[in-house]
């Protein structure tokens, strides 16, 4: 599940811990996938995007 906009998407197990690019639009979300296929998503939320840049990607601490 990815969160874009205030707008949560489910891209199921299959693509889990999964970089992914998501084009925003003003009534789409396009998310393209790491197989060269792409998923087309309608806009719930009318919000601006606020920021370009995702948090990185958490590694698990080995203690």
């Amino acid at each position: 599940m990815i969160a874009v906009v205030r707008q949560f998407v489910s891209l199921g197990r299959t693509y889990a811990h999964t970089v992914v690019d998501v084009h925003v639009s003003d009534t789409t979300l396009t998310i393209e996938l790491p197989d060269g296929q792409h998923r087309t998503v309608r806009r719930t939320t009318t919000d601006p995007v606020r920021r370009w840049k995702v948090t990185k990607l958490r590694t698990p601490s080995v203690s």
